[in-house]
């Protein structure tokens, strides 16, 4: 590892004003949820390997053909994640800027930011949240609460088939009757109009920060949705003036000149920035 590009980050966080966090999907792989593990998955998830599936990647807005299968899944995946989330890597992140201001837009929709601490009006989730459900239609555009749902289901799933045992169970939309989906950016159908305070709180705040000392970090963004994180970070982060850019990524760190690129996972480069800011 480039211990300098580590030096140069400290070194950037430690004189910044203000602090805006872009985080992918390699911050909560950094906290243990990482869609594209195997061994994980079979761990989990042991009966969907009859079905073909080797990784959470693969089912990620997967067409299930029963509602049985797609919610005896989909249950156990989100009480994972409910009962998860405490990490290092995040309690690190914090320590750099919980005594600056801060803003943090992810794509992820664990909550894992809100779990460790961070604010939760200083947060922007624009792919949506797994503790929300929506009509998948949708008819209309109300969203509710997953955790109770999801605690239903549970006690009926067959470890054997992974499918939901008892059919009542499972979620209907309280207005149609038609299927649901959690609240999140898989389809046209999304329902976003519950992040739209958390988009206009960003944009006061980028409003406020623009000509002060701004660390744009970027954190685990790659490119299978670059449009959400890791393109308005570059941008902000290499046009804004007095602003400073840091990607940190496994395998993809590169970007224009005069980025701060460290090739790591997030949860060892923030360890290592953390140690240099102290």
């Amino acid at each position: 590892m480039d211990m300098k590009a580590i030096e140069r980050a400290a070194k950037v966080l430690n004189d910044a004003e203000a602090v805006l966090i872009g985080a992918g999907a390699g911050m909560s792989a950094a906290a243990g949820l990482d869609y594209t593990d195997e061994a994980a998955f079979a761990e989990r998830f042991p009966a969907m390997l009859q079905y073909g599936a080797r990784n959470q990647y693969q089912l990620m807005g997967y067409p299930f053909q029963d509602e049985a299968l797609k919610w005896g899944y989909l249950a156990a995946n989100l009480d994972y994640v409910y009962r998860s989330g405490a990490s290092p890597a995040y309690k690190n992140l914090l320590s750099l800027v919980a005594q600056r201001d801060y803003f943090v837009m992810t794509s992820n929709v664990d909550r894992y930011f809100y779990k460790n601490g961070f604010d939760g009006d200083r947060i922007y989730t624009p792919q949506g949240d797994y503790e929300l459900l929506q009509c998948h239609t949708p008819c209309h555009p109300g969203v509710w609460d997953a955790k109770p749902i999801v605690a239903r289901i549970l006690p009926h799933i067959d470890p054997g088939t992974q499918k939901v045992s008892d059919r009542s169970t499972l979620p209907v939309c309280p207005n149609c009757g038609e299927a649901v989906y959690m609240n999140v950016r898989a389809g046209n159908w999304f329902v976003d109009a519950p992040y739209a305070k958390q988009a206009e709180a960003l944009n006061r705040w980028l409003d406020s920060a623009c000509g002060a000392r701004l660390a744009v970090l970027e954190i685990g963004a790659g490119f299978n949705t670059p449009g959400v994180v890791r393109a308005p970070m570059e941008a902000i982060g290499t046009r804004w003036p007095n602003a400073s850019f840091i990607r940190i990524n496994p395998k993809h760190a590169k970007g224009p000149e005069n980025t701060v690129s460290i090739t790591a996972p997030a949860d060892k480069a923030l360890e290592l920035i953390t140690d240099q800011c102290a």
